[in-house]
C-alpha cells in the first residue's frame, strides 16, 4: 500500500517503544484516567477498551474520555482508539444508555430501516460520551442454537438477513457520526464453545464459509466498515494449527486479498482463554502481528482485577519490542500496521465531534419502537379473551447472581427482564396475578404465563437449565400455558409440547414492556414472523 507523506512523517518520529505501543489496545480497572497514563505517555497507547467498568453513566464517561484525551494532548499524541462494546445485547453505560432489544430483536425485520435507526441512536450516544468506536455490529450467523456466547448479539440464523442488518448497522454507524468494527471474522455462529475458555471449533470448507457465514461481514465491508475484529476460532479445513487471529490463510488470503477489506484488522482480547491457554503473551502478539492483525486488544486484563494488570500488558509490548530486536518480527511489518492505523487516525478521529447534545427521549421511542416490532407469536395464537393471566416466573432468583457481570463486560442490566414485564404488566388489575409454583394447583380457569429469559454472558453462563425444565414439565401438565420468552427463540427447539410461545428475542427492558403490552392487547403482532430456527 502507498503510504501518505503525512503518515509516513509521523510515524519515522516515533521510537521503536511508541511504535509498538501504537498498536495495542488495552484495558484498565477503575474510572481514573491516571491508571493508564503511563502507557499513554511512556508507550504511545494506540487505544482503550473501555466498559461499565469504567464508567456507569454519561458524566462519569465524559469525565474520564476528556482526562485520557488531554493525557495525549500534552505530548501531541494521536487521538486514543476508545472502543466499547456498544452493541444492544451487550452494552455500556446501561442504565442511562438506549442500548435498544439488541441485534436477534432488529433482525426480525425483512428490512434494515430499524437497525440503522438503533445503530444511529447508539452512535449519537457514545459520541455524547466521548467514545469514537463502537466495537460492532456482530456479523456472526446463528447456525448453531446452542452457542453460549452469540445468540442474541446476532441478527439471526440466515445469512443473507443477518448481511443485510450488518449492513444496515455500519450505516447507521456512520450516520450518527462514528466508527465500527464488524466481529468476529470470520464468524462465531456455528461454535459450541466460547472462546473466552477454550478455542472453540468450525469444521467448515472455504466454500461453506463463503455461502454462509462471509456474506454479513462482506456486506459490512461494503458498507465502509472501518475496523473488522478477529476470533479465536479453530478453522481445520482452513488452516489446521492457527485460530483466525494468528492465521495468515485467513487474515491475508481471505479477508485482505479475496474479501477486498483495507481497514483495520483488530484481534478479539488476547486475554481470553482460546490465546492464554495455549500461547505465551509475547508468542500470540506476534503470531497475530504475523498473520495481518494491525491493532491487537487486551479487553479482559483485568477480568480478576488483579494487581498485576499493568504488568501483564507491558510484558506483551515489551515482547514484540523484544521480537524486532532479534529478527524474529521484521520492523517494516510493523511500520505497514501502523500506516493503516494513523491514515485511520488522520480522517476518522482527528476531525470525529464529540460530546455534542442528543434527544435521550427521542432515542428511548425509537428504542421502544425496534423492541415492538420484534414480538413474534411462534406456532399458534392464542385466543386470550377475558380469561385471568397467572403469571409464573421460571427462572429461580439464584439464576440472577451474575446478571450484572462483574467484569463490567456484558449486559450489566440490573434488573431481571422479569422485573420488567410484570411491572408493565401491572399486576395490581383486574385479571392479572403473580403466583408461584405452590399455587399451581389452585388456579382458575385462566392462563398461565411462565416466563424466561436468558442473558450472554462473556467467559460464563446465565444459568436456565432449572427455568427450561420447568417449562418442558408444564407444558405436558397445563393445556392452556403460554410461554414469553424474553430471549432467543432456540429454546423452543427443546419444547415439542409448548403451543404458545411469544418471542421478544430479547432480555432488554423495552422487550419484556412490549411482551406484556402484547399480552393486554395493546400492541399488535403476528404469527412466525421471525427469522429463527424454528420458523
Amino acid at each position: 500500500m502507498q503510504i501518505d507523506a503525512e503518515v509516513a512523517n509521523i510515524i519515522a518520529r516515533w521510537s521503536l517503544k511508541e511504535k509498538v505501543g501504537q498498536l495495542f489496545i488495552l484495558a484498565f480497572p477503575g474510572k481514573s484516567a491516571e491508571t493508564i497514563r503511563p502507557l499513554i505517555t511512556e508507550y504511545n497507547l494506540g487505544g482503550c477498551y473501555l466498559s461499565q467498568d469504567n464508567s456507569d453513566t454519561f458524566e462519569e464517561a465524559q469525565r474520564l474520555t476528556r482526562a485520557l484525551t488531554e493525557i495525549g494532548a500534552e505530548l501531541g499524541r494521536l487521538p486514543l482508539l476508545l472502543g466499547v462494546d456498544q452493541e444492544g445485547a451487550w452494552g455500556v453505560l446501561v442504565g442511562e444508555s438506549t442500548t435498544g432489544p439488541g441485534n436477534l430483536a432488529l433482525g426480525v425485520a425483512e428490512q434494515g430501516q430499524n437497525t440503522e435507526r438503533m445503530y444511529g441512536v447508539m452512535a449519537e450516544e457514545m459520541r455524547l460520551a466521548g467514545f469514537n468506536c463502537i466495537l460492532g455490529p456482530c456479523c456472526d450467523v446463528n447456525f448453531n442454537p446452542r452457542s453460549p456466547i452469540i445468540d442474541s448479539r446476532s441478527f439471526g440464523d440466515q445469512p443473507a438477513r443477518v448481511a443485510l442488518h450488518s449492513a444496515a448497522a455500519v450505516r447507521g454507524l456512520h450516520g450518527g457520526g462514528i466508527c465500527g468494527s464488524g466481529k468476529h471474522f470470520p464468524g462465531h455462529g456455528d461454535t459450541q464453545g466460547d472462546s473466552h475458555r477454550e478455542i472453540p471449533r468450525v469444521d467448515k470448507s472455504l466454500a461453506e464459509l463463503r455461502e454462509q457465514d462471509l456474506l454479513p461481514f462482506q456486506a459490512a465491508i461494503d458498507a465502509g466498515v472501518e475496523l473488522i475484529m478477529t476470533s479465536h476460532i479453530l478453522y481445520p479445513q482452513i488452516d489446521s494449527e492457527r485460530p483466525a487471529t494468528l492465521s495468515p490463510v485467513i487474515l491475508q488470503d481471505l479477508l485482505r486479498t479475496e474479501m477486498g477489506f483495507e481497514g483495520i484488522i483488530i484481534s478479539d482480547s488476547m486475554n481470553m482463554g482460546a490465546i492464554v491457554h495455549h500461547y505465551s503473551p509475547s508468542t500470540a502478539a506476534v503470531l497475530a502481528l504475523k498473520a495481518g492483525v494491525n491493532m491487537i486488544m487486551l479487553s479482559e486484563e483485568h477480568y480478576d482485577h488483579s494487581d498485576g494488570y499493568l504488568d501483564k500488558q507491558l510484558a506483551m509490548i515489551h515482547g514484540v519490542m523484544a521480537a524486532v530486536a532479534t529478527g524474529e518480527l521484521d520492523e517494516a511489518l510493523i511500520d505497514a500496521a501502523l500506516a493503516r492505523i494513523v491514515a485511520f487516525k488522520l480522517t476518522r478521529l482527528v476531525p470525529m465531534a464529540l460530546y455534542g447534545g442528543v434527544d435521550i427521549p427521542a432515542h428511548q421511542r425509537v428504542a421502544r419502537e425496534c423492541a415492538g416490532a420484534a414480538l413474534t407469536w411462534l406456532r399458534q395464537v392464542p385466543v386470550l379473551g377475558n380469561a385471568p393471566l397467572y403469571v409464573l416466573n421460571a427462572t429461580p432468583a439464584a439464576s440472577y447472581r451474575n446478571l450484572t457481570n462483574p467484569r463490567g463486560i456484558g449486559p450489566n442490566q440490573r434488573e431481571p427482564a422479569y422485573d420488567h414485564f410484570i411491572a408493565a404488566l401491572n399486576p395490581v388489575q383486574q385479571g392479572v396475578r403473580e403466583v408461584g409454583l405452590d399455587e399451581l394447583n389452585c388456579l382458575g380457569e385462566g392462563w398461565l404465563v411462565l416466563v424466561t429469559e436468558n442473558h450472554p454472558l462473556p467467559g460464563e453462563d446465565f444459568e436456565q437449565q432449572e427455568a427450561q425444565a420447568l417449562v418442558r414439565r408444564l407444558s405436558c401438565e397445563i393445556d392452556r400455558l403460554i410461554v414469553v420468552a424474553l430471549r432467543s427463540p432456540y429454546d423452543l427447539l427443546g419444547y415439542p409440547e409448548v403451543r404458545y410461545y411469544l418471542c421478544s428475542h430479547s432480555a432488554r427492558p423495552e422487550s419484556a414492556r412490549a411482551a406484556a403490552e402484547v399480552l393486554l392487547g395493546r400492541l399488535e403482532t403476528q404469527q412466525s414472523r421471525a427469522v429463527s430456527l424454528v420458523s
